[in-house]
């Protein structure tokens, strides 16, 4: 293909950045040009992934999660979230016009696509799950206007019966979609356990650091168990959290998650989609912490939980851990 492609993942965690690393490796064989644009620490994982590629930081959302409530939080920051739309919008025809792009691939970001390139929007959440049925009308509506103005939707699931988004990814509703099935950067690896614990950090902030800070309380106490715990930040140094059983990383590349995940026993993350991909086919117990508020990941965390080698506690509950961390690794 003689196509110049910007990928361009939504920065809101790592999930989004993460499950474009295997489509960007594929769009490298095929394509004429690869170029990435995001910003904060989803540009800084593709860019420590990717060096050789051209590289654009665009606007930031720059969402926090201040309050439990979605709602709450998403209101107070509207103006700067439509300020951010345009900005973004604007980047793309900018970038577009500097590197005669022909496809844009939006990760999540609403406004970034452009008149002269075919549009393309990779999401799995098509359907906006809330408990008031009014606040998920709006949403959806809102949302499916925001994906009409994109030429095809990218949905990385099975669809349907096979989903494993649930009722997340179902799209009956749009007419332009294709389910491209579950994509992780993760390879399943025959190698020797060395993790008791992996815990993986990631999310919107202040809530990252809420978590982090309760986990360390009671990972403190695990002595007999060998914990891996990956900030999910360009910074891998907690001044509070010198253990012997304690080994801290900050951010990690696509190998050395593969790695950390395949020699691990059990995993403790946020029950965001692209990690339910990631470890699907990995033979790995699972404890899922959905951040507060955020419907999608409460939903899936709750969905996962009727499984066997999945678990479920709430961001509250994290004094759970030290009994059934042991009753899972017996």
């Amino acid at each position: 293909m003689d196509d110049t492609v910007i990928i361009a993942p939504l920065n809101w965690g790592l999930g989004h950045a993460a499950r474009c690393i295997p489509i960007i490796h594929h769009l490298k064989t095929i394509c004429k040009k690869v170029i990435i644009a995001s910003d904060g620490q989803a540009l800084e994982l593709l860019q420590k992934e990717f060096q050789e590629l051209t590289s654009y930081e665009l606007p930031g959302y720059k969402i926090k999660y201040r309050f439990d409530n979605m709602i709450i939080n998403i209101i107070l920051q509207l103006p700067a979230i439509i300020m951010t739309y345009w900005k973004e919008n604007h980047a793309a025809k900018n970038i577009v016009k500097q590197t005669k792009a022909t496809i844009i691939i939006s990760d999540s970001r609403f406004g970034f696509r452009a008149t002269s390139t075919k549009n393309i929007y990779l999401s799995h959440q098509i359907n906006i799950l809330h408990s008031n049925q009014t606040v998920a009308y709006i949403a959806n509506k809102l949302h499916l206007w925001v994906i009409r103005k994109f030429d095809d939707c990218w949905i990385p699931d099975y669809g349907y019966n096979n989903a494993l988004a649930g009722s997340l990814s179902n799209a009956d509703h749009l007419k332009k979609k294709s389910y491209i099935g579950p994509v992780t950067r993760i390879i399943k690896m025959n190698i020797p356990l060395v993790w008791d614990i992996c815990v993986l950090l990631s999310g919107p902030e202040p809530q990252r650091s809420v978590l982090e800070q309760k986990l360390i309380i009671e990972l403190k106490l695990l002595t007999s168990y060998k914990i891996l715990f990956v900030r999910g930040i360009n910074d891998p140094d907690i001044s509070s959290f010198k253990l012997s059983h304690v080994i801290c990383k900050g951010l990690l590349t696509s190998d050395e998650i593969s790695t950390a995940l395949n020699s691990s026993r059990l995993l403790i993350a946020r029950s965001g989609y692209t990690t339910v991909m990631d470890i699907e086919s990995l033979d790995i117990q699972a404890i899922f912490i959905p951040t507060p508020g955020q419907t999608e990941q409460e939903y899936l965390a709750s969905r996962l939980s009727s499984l066997p080698r999945y678990s479920c506690i709430l961001q509250s509950e994290t004094s759970k851990l030290k009994k059934l961390i042991p009753v899972l690794l017996s």
